[in-house]
């Protein structure tokens, strides 16, 4: 079972576009103890496997995740769910009254048309996600995928550079701006530089590129970012340093931008 997935992940040389976590399925037995006897065939069998993992990586998010162990959710009426991972922005659950011991459960998500029956199984809940998900791709794209091309000597140096990027959140303008003291000890000008941003609630989390084009080798200047001010306050709000990145991030970073 699952061997079509194992083809894929083998073909794509690709650090991040599939990341399978590995984790046994003890996780769940622990934690569930009281549902694992009714807990699907199809769905033991992918975490006996895999565990749990995030599919189809499109810029800094994932198309399809799965989940393990589980997570139980409690409707507003008393009905009791598990939620088992993701497709897109629509979560994916059982519904604790269909499960049967040895039998598979069908898959629901929650959409915007309210909760909508998506598959009869949880393996066919994959192979359906994993379809849309591929599909989302142009030829060409997959291809590139498929093909990964590595860092040029240019985009060497633009990794290199933005290791010698300093800079630290010295707080917000009179309009909630993030402001950013950003000091250019490398050899080169960069069009941008990205950076984390996170909710301290954690209700979100993302990316931003600060526009760093006019700050020349041993300059320094403060950079103005709105952020995400429309949906995260100030107090709320904290900025970090990303990872390097991969010949696979080229369309994350907006350092290789011209």
């Amino acid at each position: 079972m699952y061997e079509w997935l194992d083809r894929e992940i083998s073909e794509i040389n690709l650090k991040k576009f599939h990341v399978i976590e590995n984790q046994q399925i003890g996780g769940v037995i622990d934690q569930l103890i009281d549902i694992y006897l009714s807990l699907p065939p199809s769905y033991i069998a992918f975490l006996s496997k895999f565990g749990a993992v995030k599919l189809y990586r499109k810029l800094s998010y994932y198309q399809i995740g799965v989940l393990n162990p589980p997570k139980e959710k409690i409707l507003h009426s008393g009905e009791k769910l598990l939620d088992i991972g993701h497709y897109n922005d629509a979560r994916a659950y059982f519904r604790y009254s269909l499960l049967l011991p040895g039998k598979e459960s069908p898959v629901f998500e929650w959409t915007e048309e309210g909760f909508e029956r998506i598959a009869d199984s949880f393996e066919e809940w994959l192979i359906k996600r994993c379809t849309d998900a591929r599909d989302s791709y142009t030829d060409e794209e997959w291809q590139d995928i498929l093909n990964l091309k590595p860092f040029t000597n240019e985009e060497v140096a633009i990794v290199q550079a933005r290791q010698h990027f300093q800079w630290r959140a010295v707080g917000f303008d009179q309009d909630e701006n993030l402001l950013i003291a950003i000091r250019n000890e490398s050899k080169l000008i960069l069009p941008y530089l990205s950076i984390g941003i996170i909710a301290k609630d954690n209700t979100l989390k993302g990316v931003i590129w600060l526009d760093v084009s006019g700050i020349h080798p041993g300059q320094q200047e403060v950079v103005k970012h709105p952020g995400y001010k429309e949906l995260i306050a100030p107090d709320n709000t904290e900025v970090y340093s990303l990872p390097d990145p991969l010949p696979e991030d080229r369309e994350s970073y907006w350092e290789f931008r011209r």
